[in-house]
């Protein structure tokens, strides 16, 4: 958190003076909070609903400034408060009861440790968390935009994050897949690559050429945590593979056919590391992703993919997901379902989770949402000389709040 803040203050410097060389910008402040009431209801360690009300908070402050040259400058920075389900904060958590001390069980360092699954953040044994709310840097960063594209340093997502395409979503925070809030602790559906969250890290950005765009990011350390997944967890009895040197790339294309009145965007994501971590368990991390989008009418249809190697230089520890989503907007009314898979062979965990709902904006600054939610996950657990599964699942009623300046 301390070089967080010490970035964001040398970003705000070094934008000064470019600031008072035109002063055309302006400070623009975006808040935002939402509040999810579930009916889910768990009592056991291994199958986590959450207890009470979920919650998260957002306050965003922008500026861009053209200057003389014609170039822009852009600066961002974001806070947010999250309380999310409390075993399962930031998506990351020991979920499952196969403990490495069983010969069975994925084991690192000589059986010692259960590993950490580097795509999900998600260990299969190991002391359920209790967090009850966590305050975050989503951003600090700062960009320059000019007719050779875009530079952005700083903390904030990277290039396959930023030009991803994926399936869309009903609700503001609660989803089936990559979930800000998860009421029911099962989600195990990430198919979004990003392993780095919000990281410093250096990004570009080409512009876009006949609905192309590409993009590149670095990022030294994956060690920030965000609101929605934590590259650096760790806890009592785990062991993390320790990213460093991450690299991601995308290929994007959006187009507008405005004959047919349809838009499509599609994009291709890959990103590698190098492992950190003592263990020789863990090797070279990889994984590549795939999306599209359509829009036609008033519907949006999408799916995304992903593929990873978990990290695991043993070669069997793949991790694979898939999310897809149909969602109908008409006079403020939003009207979708959405569904997600995956499968962790490094983890032991296999799950799939739905979600169907309606929200309305009842004004400029509220919306209100319903859904269903229900997550079915098989959880690893050791049976004799080998390890198996328990099924766990959690449904649910959930009303959702979200009110913005």
């Amino acid at each position: 958190m301390r070089r967080t803040i010490t970035l964001a203050a040398v970003v705000i410097g070094a934008g000064a003076p470019a600031f008072a060389q035109t002063g055309d910008g302006e400070w623009e402040v975006k808040a935002e909070a939402t509040a999810v009431v579930s009916g889910a209801r768990s009592d056991d360690p291994l199958d986590p609903a959450a207890d009470g009300v979920l919650g998260s908070a957002v306050l965003e402050i922008s500026r861009s400034d053209t200057l003389e040259n014609g170039l822009t400058l852009g600066w961002l920075g974001s806070i947010r408060y999250e309380r999310d389900n409390p075993n399962r904060p930031a998506f990351v958590g020991a979920l499952g009861g196969c403990p490495a001390a069983n010969p069975a069980c994925p084991g690192v360092g000589s059986g010692a440790l259960s590993p950490i699954a580097p795509a999900t953040g998600l260990a299969p044994a190991g002391t359920p968390l209790d967090e009850d709310g966590f305050l975050t840097v989503e951003a600090a960063a700062l960009s320059v935009n000019g007719p050779w594209g875009e530079g952005v340093l700083g903390y904030d997502v990277g290039a396959a994050s930023r030009l991803d395409a994926r399936a869309p979503t009903v609700l503001k925070r609660v989803s089936a897949f990559s979930p800000g809030l998860d009421p029911t602790g099962l989600g195990v559906t990430r198919a979004r690559n990003d392993v780095t969250g919000s990281s410093a890290k250096a990004t570009y950005l080409s512009p876009r050429w006949l609905g192309l765009r590409l993009g590149a990011s670095y990022t030294p350390e994956a060690d920030t945590r965000s609101a929605d997944f934590d590259p650096d967890f760790t806890a009592a009895g785990l062991a993390s593979a320790q990213l460093e040197n991450v690299w991601e790339g995308a290929v994007s294309f959006a187009r507008q056919f405005a004959e047919q009145d349809l838009r499509v965007r599609a994009a291709v994501t890959y990103s590698s590391a190098d492992a950190g971590a003592s263990q020789p368990e863990f090797g070279g991390y990889e994984a590549w992703g795939a999306g599209v989008e359509l829009e036609h009418d008033g519907w949006t249809g999408g799916a995304r993919w992903l593929t990873s190697n978990n990290a695991w230089a043993a070669g069997n520890g793949d991790y694979e997901a898939w999310e897809v989503g149909l969602v109908k907007e008409v006079d403020g009314w939003r009207v979708g379902a959405e569904a997600g898979w995956s499968e962790d062979s490094l983890s032991g965990l296999e799950g799939h989770s739905w979600l169907v709902g309606v929200s309305h904006d009842i004004s400029h600054n509220v919306t209100l949402g319903v859904g269903w939610t229900a997550a079915d996950t098989d959880i690893p657990v050791p049976t004799g000389l080998s390890f198996g599964h328990r099924n766990a699942s959690n449904d649910g009623l959930l009303l959702e709040l979200t009110v913005r300046n």
